[in-house]
């Protein structure tokens, strides 16, 4: 299993409630992931989370779908569309000037994402990566105050 944004942004899980009664056997690791799986966080945020090297992460995760504890979860998430796209261009494009556009490809590239298909609950980090890109502070506030009213009117 390979644990990346871009294969694994929109892979979920959720505990499972077991009825047989075959013993079942946990390491501290699978403990560590078990309590930290939630159906509505990604399994990129859980990796986040618990901050555990990716192929102890798979082997564990790999560990608890062996015993049933835990089973994949098919969500949609929805992606930021196009008028939230050309706000987050227009603003920047305020701050720093026409390399905006290409900028915004970077970031998006860095972040191992598509521009047409952002998450909507990687909008946070988008704009925080941007921002880290605008050389002065003044305006890297302007720039995320801005967006911060976009995502807030939504």
């Amino acid at each position: 299993m390979n644990i990346s944004r871009t294969s694994h942004v929109e892979l979920f899980f959720r505990k499972v409630i077991r009825k047989d009664s075959d013993e079942i056997s946990l390491d501290a690791d699978m403990i560590r992931l078990l309590i930290a799986i939630d159906e509505n966080k990604s399994l990129y945020q859980i990796a986040e989370e618990v901050d555990m090297e990716t192929t102890t992460l798979k082997k564990t995760l790999s560990k608890l779908l062996e015993q049933r504890l835990i089973e994949p979860v098919k969500k949609d998430i929805p992606y930021l569309d196009r008028v939230f796209l050309e706000a987050l261009r227009i603003n920047l494009s305020k701050i720093i000037g026409p390399m905006a556009e290409i900028l915004i490809e970077d970031v998006v590239a860095d972040m191992e994402l598509k521009t047409s298909e952002i998450p909507v609950n990687q909008a946070a980090e988008l704009i925080n990566n941007l921002s880290l890109e605008i050389p002065e502070e003044k305006g890297r506030i302007e720039f995320k105050k801005s967006m911060l009213n976009i995502i807030n009117k939504r």
